[in-house]
């Protein structure tokens, strides 16, 4: 079944189930925080940045060989100068780490490992 069809944008034929993908997207993946192997599995985790503080976290979370999506909207509404001297730790904490970080959107960093890196370009 090609994407356009799964979708629901035709191309399928008439006994193929349309789904909802905002239905669909709001249920894939829960896995309403448990942990399966963490000896086995890279995870993914979201971290809220509301202070300087969590930069431990982050570095527990790397070394454990996780990948962060770090939400700064809270920090940047209320404390832009600590959330420049937060990007500055995770800077530090990236180098020490031989880790890497780029940013997804105006609010949310992606944090790795090190044996990650990010490919980074910019969109014309």
């Amino acid at each position: 079944m090609g994407l356009k069809s799964w979708l629901g944008f035709g191309g399928g034929s008439e006994n193929e189930e349309v789904i909802d993908l905002d239905e669909y997207l709001e249920s894939v993946g829960m896995h309403e925080g448990e942990l399966l192997d963490e000896e086995k599995y890279t995870y993914v985790k979201s971290i809220t940045a509301n202070s300087t503080e969590v930069v431990s976290d982050i570095e527990r979370e790397l070394k454990k060989g996780n990948i962060v999506v770090l939400d700064t909207e809270t920090l940047a509404q209320t404390n832009r100068l600590s959330l420049k001297k937060l990007i500055g730790d995770l800077k530090k904490l990236e180098e020490e780490l031989d880790g890497d970080m780029g940013r997804i959107s105006e609010t949310k960093i992606l944090i790795v490992p090190g044996g990650f890196r990010i490919l980074k370009r910019k969109f014309e």
